[in-house]
């Protein structure tokens, strides 16, 4: 879960050095490294709904 706050931070980062640089770079940048930095917890809440998936049939 922290890295998915922190995650979230780089988002917030992003866009503010694109308002401060009038530039689309570090927002791309900053959104690629939120990105990856929630996909654990994506993989992991996918992991719960297929095993409760499978164990309701």
């Amino acid at each position: 879960m922290p890295l998915y706050f922190l995650g979230l931070g780089f988002i917030m980062l992003g866009a503010c050095l694109m308002d401060y640089f009038d530039s689309l770079v570090p927002m791309a940048a900053c959104a690629s490294a939120g990105l990856m930095l929630s996909a654990p917890l994506i993989k992991q809440l996918g992991r719960r709904f297929l095993a409760a998936r499978v164990s309701e049939r």
